[in-house]
C-alpha cells in the first residue's frame, strides 16, 4: 500500500496555536506591572492607585466600555431586525401566492373553466416554496 492511499484521519495536519488578544493583553499589563515596581516601589504605586484621579480614570473607563458595548448591541439588533423584515417579507410574499392561487380557482370553479392540472402544479410549486421556507 502507497502513502497516498493512507486514511485522511492518518494525514491530520497538526495546529498552530492561535494567539489570543486576551493573552497579550494580560502579557502587556503584567509587563507594565512588574516595570513600575521595579522602578516606582511597591509605596508608590499604592499612592498612586489610591489618587483621586486614578478614580475618575477608572470611571471614564467605564463609561466608554458601556458606550462601545451598547453601540455593538445596537449595530447587532439592527442586522437582526433587517433580517427579520426579510424573512416577513418572503413569507407575505408566499401567503399572497397561496391566495391568488386559491381565489383563481374558485372563480374557475364557478365559472367552469376549470383546469386542475395547471392549478394542481401551481399548488405542488407552492407547497415546496413554503416547506423550503419552513
Amino acid at each position: 500500500m502507497s502513502d497516498t492511499a493512507a486514511p485522511a484521519r492518518s494525514r491530520k495536519k497538526t495546529r498552530r496555536p492561535r494567539v489570543r488578544t486576551a493573552d497579550l493583553l494580560v502579557l502587556i499589563v503584567v509587563g507594565i506591572l512588574g516595570v513600575a515596581v521595579f522602578n516606582l516601589g511597591k509605596d508608590q504605586i499604592f499612592s498612586l492607585l489610591y489618587n483621586p484621579i486614578a478614580g475618575l480614570i477608572v470611571l471614564i473607563m467605564i463609561i466608554e466600555f458601556l458606550w462601545l458595548k451598547s453601540g455593538d448591541r445596537t449595530r447587532l439588533y439592527r442586522l437582526e431586525n433587517d433580517r427579520l423584515r426579510t424573512k416577513l417579507r418572503k413569507d407575505e410574499e408566499l401567503l399572497k401566492r397561496g391566495r391568488d392561487l386559491l381565489h383563481q380557482a374558485i372563480e374557475s370553479a364557478e365559472s367552469e373553466q376549470a383546469r386542475p392540472l395547471e392549478w394542481h402544479q401551481q399548488a405542488i410549486s407552492l407547497q415546496k416554496d413554503i416547506d423550503d421556507r419552513v
